[in-house]
């Protein structure tokens, strides 16, 4: 682990993994053999985020300066000038344009818009399109909006290729089962997947009380395949894989109640879920929105 110096140009509490600091703009911190700091600003200038020492990647929050052989990582305040870059493309003598500016990305065509903030850096991006698709590549994600249904999808993952019409992605999702994800999609009238496969390391007997969780696990990846293995047989008559997206939409994360009851946060709502079990099987599940 190498040594670095945080210097700060907002007032905020550092914490490592056994210790924390509190520095403002005219104090310098050293932190050396740790592999995290988390950074809590005093005020709500920034959201509370970490860096990882082992590999920090310069974003908006901090930059990395080595200079006379120091390491010096600066915590910069949001800019309060935002650069917007424009672009069009054009459709049958329609323009959709598509403006980036800092995360939001956003696609107007036909008098309707849409507008999603991204989670990752927007600065290095290609604009193209294919079929009725307006498309924004970043490194390893790729936003196609169809003009036709007003609708946004996003691909992302470890790996992301496309060649023309084909997007290939790979996705490690690093949870309890270390699953990756490889699927082939094709962008034609609709976004068909030509090939989906889920790979899991572990073999093992699943104590009861994981369960629920490796059940939302699978449904948060969207391996539903894998989903419909934790039910019972009676469940699985009443819910195919289909109905169980429906039934649980788009979980984007949860939060652990206990080891039968959770919190399940999507893009619109939250919901309580708890999970009724009958041996090693779901039996009942009861979702209520909050």
């Amino acid at each position: 682990m190498e040594k670095y110096l945080i210097k700060s140009s907002y007032p905020c509490l550092i914490k490592t993994k056994t210790d924390y600091a509190e520095i403002d703009a005219n104090d310098v911190l050293e932190v050396e053999d740790e592999e995290y700091i988390f950074v809590y600003p005093a005020d709500n200038i920034v959201t509370p985020f970490y860096i990882n020492l082992s590999c920090p990647h310069e974003n908006e929050n901090f930059s990395v300066i080595k200079k006379d052989n120091k390491n010096i990582i600066f915590l910069e305040s949001p800019s309060s000038v935002e650069i917007t870059q424009k672009e069009s493309l054009n459709f049958s003598g329609k323009n959709c344009e598509i403006t980036i500016a800092d995360k939001n990305l956003s696609f107007e065509y036909n008098s309707k818009k849409i507008i999603y903030r991204c989670p990752h850096s927007c600065k290095n991006y290609k604009i193209f399109k294919v079929k009725n698709f307006a498309c924004v590549q970043f490194d390893n994600n790729l936003y196609a909006y169809s003009i036709d249904k007003n609708k946004l999808t996003h691909f992302g993952g470890d790996s992301l290729e496309i060649d023309q019409n084909i997007i290939s992605v790979q996705k490690n999702f690093h949870d309890s089962d270390n699953r990756e994800k490889n699927a082939i999609y094709k962008l034609s009238e609709e976004i068909n997947v030509e090939k989906e496969n889920f790979m899991h390391n572990t073999t093992e007997q699943i104590p009861q009380k994981l369960i629920p969780f490796k059940l939302l696990e699978s449904i948060k990846a969207k391996d539903y395949a894998c989903a419909m293995n934790f039910l019972s047989e009676k469940l699985k008559s009443e819910l195919d894989t289909n109905q169980i997206k429906d039934f649980f939409g788009e979980v984007t994360n949860f939060l652990p109640i206990n080891t039968n009851e959770f919190i399940t946060v999507s893009n619109f709502n939250k919901n309580y879920v708890k999970f009724v079990l009958s041996g090693d099987k779901i039996d009942d599940i009861l979702i209520d929105n909050l």
